[in-house]
């Protein structure tokens, strides 16, 4: 029987069938998020069963004038279901944004703004900001008063409030604090501080980040939070014990401050975010008149009664929630209600329940009185919810570096964004001045020439975007999308780096990696202005708050060229050729379907890069300013360095670090300043992709060996625990290029897999560049039947003599880090666990950094990442990260097509718009492109551990934020200079700057401060820095005048840090050695323009420039 069939069927049979409508809840019934609703034997003959003769008087009949009783609210004495109406909205999946705006969510809203209007009890929750933007652009002025009276009188809910609800494994914490910020401040804009959230709703994202709770929640004002996704085994034991409730303490540096009540949605029993029932064409109708056939209010109710009682069973105190809703639901909005009026007013005529329309905020006020007066006690939780598994073979780790060329385009869109806020502010450059804005923008909030990338960053946040379990043309869209909001920013540097800086005679250009086939892409040596100049000065932005020194490299054509600084001094510089591999990069963009081999040849001729050398030096940038270099052609200033092959070991070295290599691979790597040294192998290597078949193992019963499971856009399952290498088997190729800016070593491993070692003077890292595709689909180097295509999923990997002792460290978001064991979850798991997939189940998200180290001998390694992927430590001393992926399954979690990106962004290869192809990929007429090839930086950090944990938050601070560049042939009339007068602590980072809410904000600048380290991570580092702005922002017309506190997102007044008041217990001791106070309190504003950070603050202020 087919899965429709299977519902069609349960669907007659039961009162209460499978509710939501989600189309990644019928894929498959082990999930979370699907649930079959049981069909129940009634706790008594039903009226209707009955013979004519014997059926008595009709148990419920309707009343006299058709108006139902829906009054009701929180009663003692019986069990108290809230009705929570909701709808879930993808802001893009299986079709793009506006599509699912104008094709269903635009109905949604409103037919909602009516139906609700009807019955003052009756509520709705709406979470996606962004698709309620939209709807109101596009709607009268008489729609939009209903609907402020809708959310004044608490009809109307926001809960969550951002602009999407974003995923949690992938976004740096910068991208999530601006997605929510944007939501926050469009709400208070349209409705009022009222209507700015006070909770979180989760409820689709496949995991969920520590960082979230405490950050996006806690800190931004919002004391619970929802999800209806979790682990499968950690699910199985909370709902037979202590229920699926819980306070979550989620930061060991802010303590229990950042509590929030937490709960995963019962759904019909087995998780998920809709309930027993659906009236989006899953369940049967209220028939509650007993002369019409088909009358079943009576067998409705006995149901609705059952169901209750069992979620009771694994809910503490009387108060239950029942999520009324799933994907894209109340497009009709009156089915819902007036189905729900009836079970309210018959489920309170039964009187063993008490049933209600509420929200999530009434609900958890409702719990938390009911707890104090009861004494309930709820358990206190301190893991994060990584990985999620919903059985032995079936683990979410895939989409950790699923769609990796978007997840890259998000961080440096997300860096390129803060510089330019920062710059619109300096700078005095308005929209106004911006000649061609983006013609298809983000709904807006603001009037700065930011306003549309912060959108459109903002929407690709969401959990089916830069998660990468979206569809192909999904992801063009958000790239699109980008792209086109990034050229309107491109606009407003430039004009802002102008005015700056005082160029005159040509203007600003800049390679932001925003043209077509990645022609000004300077991560793959390709800038067609730098290329073609002769002479020409280069800016460098540095948008921290400190001075940086960063090494840049610029292609250009020659090999003789001479750098100097503003004051004409010459600038140590070498000029090397591009690389084989570089130089070919862009070609890979050709579509070449229907083309002759003369097109063919003329189409990669138009691709190519002109470019012949890069120019390496390092910039010297002072706090939050730029510094200007010229470089001009034929004058052979800058050293001229080659790559010769290696035969022989070879060791490069800087004033930091010696790495050695011998027979085509890194051999030993010591830390100069210290003396210490490791065995240090690095190697490519990819897995093989499941097509489904058996994994056995610890913890695997044997009826349980065998799954269909496939990798695809959302999980992992490699076909075994060994790797392969990247194509035929050889001793990579070794090339040493030796200079005195860097000294380099690049590893080709095969035609689609390269490493570049980069040693930078008096940097204390190694640079690992890699760069893997296009993987090819075949694997003819293979033996015997295994020659066929594999999915592969490639991984580069670090080994050491590390004593690790199966522990590792991940960050969460880029925050604090998490220790993490082999096979083991932490404490607040269960006791018993088994981790049934011995590689995919020990992945959790890397979103900067992954660590390991020996205590006793004191040392640690550290891989900090340019881009959000899989990771994790399989062998003691040994890390590797997913960098690349490609599979040729869909793992039938709804997206609905296998994970095989091509450079070009086209579909399957011989595919028909609409139809699949020959890799079984939707189409769009023709497409015989290179698979994705993706090029990424990874740092190492290996020293003392007190050493390690101070460098690696400065070098990620280099490594995420890095000089915006930009070029001009002009004179340069103000070359350097700092637009703060004084640099900020070198714990305290400049997060936030930015002039787009003025209008919310009543003309005040948003200002957001972080402090770098955590709690004990670092002796020196991790304590309380106090900073004074009136000395910072003390330049003339840019003195602060005015500052005020609010919490994270610039709505409201600061969170009291008081804790979630309610009882609790410690399941076990591993729990209470993790509950720790914050070591410091925090120190509240007084006014003065003074600010105390604490480890891990990130804090908000709202200030005004002179």
């Amino acid at each position: 029987m087919t899965s429709a069939a299977a519902l069609l069927l349960l669907a007659l049979a039961t009162p209460f069938a499978v509710a939501g409508g989600a189309a990644r809840e019928k894929m498959d019934a082990g999930h979370p998020g699907y649930h079959a609703a049981k069909q129940r034997a009634y706790s008594m003959p039903m009226w209707t069963d009955r013979p004519p003769k014997e059926r008595g008087p009709v148990p419920y009949t309707p009343p006299k004038d058709w108006v139902y009783n829906t009054t009701s609210g929180p009663q003692e004495g019986k069990i108290n279901v809230h009705l929570v109406s909701h709808s879930h909205d993808d802001t893009g999946w299986q079709v793009t944004v506006d599509q699912y705006f104008f094709g269903q969510v635009f109905y949604i809203i409103d037919t909602l703004s009516q139906t609700l209007a009807l019955d003052k009890n009756r509520k709705f929750m709406f979470v996606e900001t962004g698709f309620f933007a939209r709807w109101w652009d596009e709607s009268p002025e008489s729609r939009r008063e209903v609907i402020r009276g809708l959310v004044k009188n608490g009809q109307l809910e926001f809960v969550n409030g951002g602009w999407c609800m974003h995923d949690e494994a992938s976004p740096y914490y910068v991208e999530m604090i601006d997605q929510t910020t944007r939501g926050h401040m469009w709400l208070k804009d349209k409705f009022g501080e009222d209507a700015v959230p006070v909770g979180t709703w989760q409820i689709d994202p496949f995991g969920h980040s520590s960082t979230n709770a405490w950050l996006i929640g806690a800190e931004s004002g919002m004391d619970y939070l929802f999800w209806g996704r979790m682990d499968y085994e950690d699910w199985n034991n909370r709902v037979h014990k202590h229920g699926t409730e819980y306070i979550w303490q989620a930061s060991e540096s802010q303590g229990d401050s950042a509590q929030v009540f937490t709960g995963g949605l019962y759904g019909q029993g087995n998780q998920g975010y809709s309930t027993w029932f659906s009236y989006e064409g899953g369940s049967p109708e209220v028939q509650d008149d007993p002369s019409r056939h088909d009358y079943n209010v009576d067998k409705i109710i006995d149901t609705m009664v059952q169901n209750a009682k069992q979620q009771q069973e694994a809910t503490l105190t009387d108060h239950q929630i029942w999520a009324c809703g799933g994907d894209f639901n109340y497009q009709n909005a009156d089915h819902w209600y007036h189905n729900m009026d009836k079970l309210i007013h018959y489920a309170n005529l039964n009187g063993t329940l008490n049933v209600f329309y509420s929200t999530p905020t009434e609900y958890v006020k409702a719990k938390k009185a009911a707890a104090k007066k009861a004494g309930t006690k709820f358990e206190v939780r301190v893991d994060d919810v990584f990985p999620l598994a919903n059985d032995e073979h079936k683990y979410w780790t895939g989409y950790f570096t699923s769609r990796p060329g978007l997840k890259r385009q998000v961080r440096v869109a997300s860096n390129f964004l803060n510089a330019a806020r920062q710059m619109e502010v300096f700078g005095n450059v308005s929209k106004s001045d911006i000649k061609v804005p983006t013609t298809r923008p983000a709904p807006p909030i603001g009037t700065s020439w930011t306003d549309s990338l912060e959108g459109t960053i903002g929407v690709t946040t969401h959990h089916d975007g830069m998660s990468g379990t979206e569809r192909e043309d999904v992801s063009d869209d958000y790239e699109l999308r980008i792209s086109e909001s990034h050229g309107e920013v491109e606009q407003g540097v430039a004009l802002t780096l102008q005015r700056l800086a005082g160029v005159s005679g040509a203007a600003v250009e800049q390679c932001a990696c925003n043209a077509a086939a990645g022609a000004d892409c300077l991560n793959i040596t390709a800038c067609p202005f730098t290329t073609e100049a002769s002479e020409f000065n280069a800016i460098a932005y540095n948008p921290l708050g400190r001075a940086a020194a960063q090494t840049i490299r610029l292609p250009v054509t020659g090999a003789s060229w001479s750098v100097k600084d503003a004051d004409g001094n010459a600038v140590p510089a070498q000029v090397a050729e591009i690389d084989a591999v570089t130089k070919a990069l862009p070609k890979l963009y050709l579509n070449s379907f229907g083309m002759t081999a003369a097109q063919i040849k003329a189409a990669e001729g138009a691709l190519e890069n002109k470019a012949t050398h890069v120019v390496t030096f390092q910039a010297q940038m002072p706090p939050v300013g730029y510094s200007t270099y010229a470089l001009k052609k034929g004058e052979a200033a800058a050293a001229v360095v080659a790559q010769t092959p290696v035969d022989a070991a070879v060791t490069i070295a800087n004033d930091a670090y010696e790495l050695t290599f011998e027979n085509g691979v890194t051999k030993s790597l010591k830390n100069k300043l210290t003396g210490k040294s490791t065995r240090f192998a690095v190697d490519v290597a990819w897995y093989k992709a499941s097509e489904g078949g058996n994994t056995t193992g610890p913890g695997v019963s044997p009826e349980h060996e065998y799954s269909w499971q496939r990798s695809g856009a959302y999980v992992f399952r490699p076909n075994s625990s060994k790797t392969e290498y990247p194509g035929p088997a050889q001793t990579p190729v070794l090339k040493l290029t030796e200079g005195g800016v860097v000294q380099e070593v690049t590893q080709t491993w095969s035609d689609w897999a390269q490493v570049v070692y980069r040693l930078h003077a008096g940097k204390g890292f190694v640079e690992v560049e890699w760069t893997v595709g296009p993987i090819p689909m075949d694997n003819p180097w293979l033996a015997g039947w295994e020659k066929h295509n594999w999915g592969k999923e490639v991984i580069v990997r670090y080994s050491t003599d590390i004593k690790s002792d199966g522990t590792f460290y991940t960050d969460s978001n880029g925050l604090e880090m998490i220790k993490r064991q082999y096979n083991k979850r932490g404490p607040s798991y269960p006791a018993v666990y088994n981790i049934t997939e011995p590689v995919a189940g020990n992945y959790y998200p890397i979103t900067s950094m992954l660590a390991v180290q020996d205590e006793a001998a004191d040392a640690q390694l550290a891989v900090l990442t340019d881009v959000a992927q899989g990771g994790a430590s399989l062998q003691d001393g040994q890390v590797e990260l997913m960098v690349n992926r490609r599979v040729f399954f869909d793992d039938a979690y709804g997206v609905q097509e296998p994970l095989n990106e091509t450079m070009c962004g086209c579909g399957d290869i011989n595919a028909q718009p609409g139809q699949m192809g020959a890799h079984g990929q939707e189409g769009d007429g023709g497409c015989v492109c290179a698979g994705l090839t993706v090029r990424g930086t990874q740092l190492i950090v290996y020293d003392s551990i007190e050493n390690a944990n101070a460098v690696r938050r400065q070098a990620v601070e280099e490594l995420e934020f890095p000089a915006t560049l930009a070029f001009t042939s002009g004179r340069v009339a103000r070359p350097s200079q700092s637009l703060v007068a004084k640099a900020l602590p070198e714990e305290i980072k400049l997060l936030t700057l930015t002039s787009n809410y003025v209008d919310v904000t009543g003309g005040k600048l948003l200002l957001r401060l972080q402090h770098l380290y955590s709690a004990g991570e670092s002796a020196k580092h991790s304590v309380p820095v106090g900073v004074d702005l009136s000395e910072v922002f003390a330049r003339a017309g840019l003195r602060i005048q005015s500052m005020e506190e609010t919490q994270l997102t610039g709505v409201r007044g600061p969170v009291s840090r008081e804790k979630f008041d309610v009882d609790t217990f410690v399941p076990n001791e591993g729990v209470a050695a993790q509950l720790k106070a914050a070591p410091f309190p925090r120190v509240p504003y007084a006014g003065d323009f003074k600010v105390t950070m604490n480890p891990m603050d990130v804090r908000t202020f709202l200030i005004t420039l002179s």
